[in-house]
């Protein structure tokens, strides 16, 4: 299965549902490019984007994107920006592709990858929520 094929089938791992009205992308900055990074580069990345995103003082909430199967997670952040911010965002961490999630809709969106724009149906039916 291609990496575009995986990343249709994602689920995500939130502490809070969130508000079906609200417009958000929810981006990684782990394993550019598709390319399997180790954990302490992993962790570096995704801190330097933490850092990234309270310097531009854009809201965000981490979660785990995740295969269907849960055997493979990574550490994510849901954003909450435009969709011209959120590529761009994923442009800078050379991620293959973001979702973009609007009024509960999930889209997988190409950044990298030449590829076009997928609707994958409602986030809320991807949501697994954590209970504390």
């Amino acid at each position: 299965m291609s990496l575009w094929e995986a990343y249709k089938d994602s689920v995500f791992i939130c502490r809070q549902r969130l508000a079906s009205q609200l417009d958000f992308a929810i981006i990684s900055a782990q394993n550019p490019a598709g390319e399997m990074k180790n954990p302490h580069l992993n962790l570096c990345l995704d801190k330097r984007f933490e850092g990234v995103l309270q310097q531009a003082r854009i809201p965000y909430r981490s979660v785990i994107g995740a295969s269907a199967d849960l055997r493979f997670q990574e550490k994510s952040w849901i954003v909450f920006c435009d969709k011209i911010t959120a590529l761009q965002l994923g442009q800078n961490l050379q991620q293959n592709a973001i979702y973009w999630i609007e009024q509960n809709k999930l889209y997988l969106v190409p950044v990298l990858y030449q590829q076009h724009e997928e609707y994958l149906g409602l986030f809320d039916s991807r949501v697994i929520l954590l209970a504390d």
